[in-house]
């Protein structure tokens, strides 16, 4: 039986075109090509997030995104990988890049392959992917590639050594993608969201019969996943 993979590129580009829509192009064609090596079948969705932006500023004021919004929120919640791409202004990703995730639930990305990329107009910015966009996605409990595409505008169109830095864009891409494929073909979030395994609960009720007591002066205690709502 072929595989099939299902992924979905997110594009937070303000212009068209942009930087940032070549460079989530790129990937998505590397991690397709990746991908179907193997003969898998591989459905790739990009999404202009900049098509979304009223969408996405109505869904955080009144937290119920439109029947637009609600589309690409379930087809990331559907999809086995995300690539997601953003500008980066000064410290960290674009306004637009960061409010769609804050209007999304938090649930929608645990455990989903995250493949990140990110643009500036020069190579000053390129730190900001590692200390202020993959922490967010930490928090988020999303699987992320552990190669992280930063391209600066000297990058485009620079595929032999030297001409950008001491690993050309094309390079990086396609370590990046080859690192998605491997994840997704390890089964690497095929399981979140799924049902329970009724072994499971027998442990769970094991578990909580060996669990030590509290001291009653913690007895009262209410775990903050508790008090939060879970969220």
């Amino acid at each position: 039986m072929t595989d099939t993979f299902r992924l979905i590129a997110l594009s937070a580009g303000l212009s068209t075109p942009s930087s940032t829509r070549m460079l989530t192009d790129q990937l998505s064609r590397a991690a397709a090509k990746a991908l179907g090596r193997d003969d898998a079948e591989v459905d790739v969705t990009t999404v202009e997030l900049r098509e979304y932006a009223h969408d996405i500023t109505d869904a955080l004021l009144t937290r119920f995104p439109s029947e637009k919004l609600s589309m690409v929120i379930e087809s990331v919640r559907a999809a086995d990988a995300v690539i997601a791409v953003t500008p980066v202004f000064n410290v960290g990703p674009s306004g637009l890049f960061k409010t769609f995730f804050d209007a999304v639930d938090i649930d929608v990305w645990a455990s989903k392959p995250v493949l990140l990329g990110a643009t500036a107009g020069t190579a000053r910015h390129s730190l900001a992917i590692d200390y202020a966009i993959r922490p967010m996605f930490g928090y988020l409990k999303a699987e992320v590639v552990p190669t992280v595409v930063f391209a600066a505008s000297s990058d485009f169109g620079a595929d032999t050594e030297g001409q950008a830095d001491e690993q050309p864009l094309a390079a990086r891409v396609r370590r990046a993608a080859a690192e998605l494929a491997t994840m997704l073909r390890a089964g690497t979030g095929s399981a979140a969201g799924g049902a329970e395994d009724p072994a499971d609960e027998g442990s769970d009720a094991e578990s909580a019969a060996t669990a030590p007591t509290r001291d009653a002066e913690f007895a009262d205690f209410v775990p903050m996943g508790t008090l939060l709502g879970k969220r």
